[in-house]
């Protein structure tokens, strides 16, 4: 098998942007392999599924199995740094790749790049938004849940001409610098600092996205003292709510330079770390487009219509004068931070805070302890979130159970209050991902404040 196999592309890990890889491997036409840690129904059904078959598939694969020689490994995010088997791949295989780099270098079109801390897949799906509207076959790929392979499998087959891309700090640590027609770096705060091991590490990943010196760059100000262009010719333009930028907001605008784009109050989109995210996305269409773009009646349309999706600021339900309000996507304090901006008053705010630490400073939530009435705690980092707050004497409760947190923190509520889900933290001890999160959270409150009687729920999709 070894000589069989020998120059070969391998596929590791199969998972979401794995599967997507082999779906443009097939494509492509080229040989491949799948290897995963796990060995389910599942995988095999996957694979057998493909229009072009796997010449070797590697499932429950060990660090101390055998494998022959690649001449590339595409490699998933999931294999960080000292996972064994990510050095016994290493030693097989003349390159790791990511799937992002697998993706860009197939699809043979131009790219917009976005990343940062918060806020990503919100502007990413609002700068897409913004490129149809001006008349360009864009579509929202990447780490939103639409892999980059499979928006390069619909760049070959005609029907996308450009990928606007979410990008996280993981798919960038393994890859060279790419070459986007735009990037943009939206924010920099602590998340991750578990695996890039400090904040500068974490943060030079960021902006590996802007190192091309012929780039098209976007970057909040106040993330600049961070950041030097690569050169003088990499054109840039700034960002932020506060002046001055380029895209800035004034007199109850988005403006550009001084000029108006659209009044803040047609924004369907709202708090101001929204209204960020859609300066960073003008400022994209702008350096892509032209600076013209971004006045064009179509586009300022579909920026006033647009809605972030749910488990961002997604107000479900109100019962007894209380909101109740899922942000599960807030999985680090300065999201926490923007989510009680937009929605908090004078300590009306019952928050529920905690999940799988990723060795982040949670000192970082002091601006917004004002509009804490009451915190609840949970999951695996409970006890470092309740140090701080004993320590700046917020009032909390801490509970063992998702389902017992959920019914302190209604009970903990009247009438005026909000009882929000904006976590701080990852989800993967206590659940499948921040969506499972989100919608457990939502069934639970509407179990605990509706006993009884659902006519009293209002469920229409509304964005604070």
């Amino acid at each position: 098998m070894t000589s069989e196999l020998s120059g070969m592309t391998l596929i590791a890990g199969c998972g979401v942007s794995g599967r997507a890889a082999a779906r443009l491997a097939a494509r492509l036409g080229i040989p491949f392999a799948l290897l995963d840690e796990q060995d389910n129904d599942s995988l095999r059904t996957f694979a057998a599924s493909l229009p072009r078959q796997p010449e070797a598939v590697f499932f429950g694969f060990r660090a101390q199995d055998e494998l022959p020689h690649f001449e590339r490994t595409v490699l998933s995010p999931g294999f960080r740094a000292g996972n064994p088997v990510r050095a016994k791949l290493a030693e097989v295989s003349d390159r790791l790749v990511g799937e992002l780099e697998f993706a860009l270098g197939s699809c043979g079109k131009p790219f917009v790049g976005i990343t940062g801390t918060n806020g990503k897949t919100t502007t990413t799906e609002l700068t897409a938004e913004l490129f149809r509207a001006a008349g360009v076959r864009a579509c929202a790929c990447g780490n939103n849940g639409y892999a980059m392979s499979d928006a390069a499998i619909d760049c070959l087959d005609g029907k996308l001409d450009l990928p606007v891309v979410e990008i996280s700090s993981f798919q960038l640590e393994i890859m060279p610098v790419p070459h986007p027609a735009a990037a943009a770096v939206l924010n920099l705060a602590s998340d991750h600092i578990d695996r890039h091991g400090s904040m500068e590490a974490y943060a030079a990943a960021k902006f590996k996205l802007l190192g091309d010196p012929a780039a098209n760059c976007v970057v909040n100000t106040l993330i600049l003292d961070r950041f030097k262009p690569a050169g003088p010719e990499q054109k840039l333009y700034t960002f932020s709510a506060n002046p001055p930028a380029d895209f800035t907001l004034l007199d109850g605008s988005l403006t550009f330079r001084g000029r108006a784009i659209i009044s803040i109050d047609k924004l369907a989109l709202k708090g101001v770390h929204n209204l960020e995210n859609a300066l960073a996305a003008l400022a994209l269409l702008a350096s892509v487009r032209g600076e013209d773009a971004v006045f064009d009646p179509a586009v300022t349309d579909a920026l006033a219509k647009f809605e972030s999706g749910p488990h961002r600021l997604e107000r479900f339900l109100t019962a007894g004068c209380v909101q109740y309000i899922n942000d599960s996507k807030a999985t680090n304090p300065h999201a926490v931070n923007a989510a009680l901006a937009a929605v908090g008053g004078d300590r009306n705010v019952v928050i529920l805070l905690g999940g799988l630490d990723k060795a982040m400073d949670f000192e970082e939530l002091a601006p917004s302890l004002k509009y804490l009435k009451h915190a609840v705690v949970f999951g695996s980092c409970g006890q470092k979130i309740a140090a701080y707050l004993e320590k700046q004497s917020v009032p909390f409760s801490m509970c063992e159970t998702f389902p017992e947190a959920v019914e302190k923190a209604v009970a903990a509520a009247s009438s005026g209050d909000v009882v929000l889900l904006s976590p701080a933290t990852a989800s993967m001890d206590m659940f499948r991902d921040y969506k499972d999160r989100g919608d457990q959270f939502k069934d639970l409150c509407r179990k605990f404040a509706l006993p009884g009687d659902s006519s009293m729920e209002q469920t229409a999709k509304v964005r604070v």
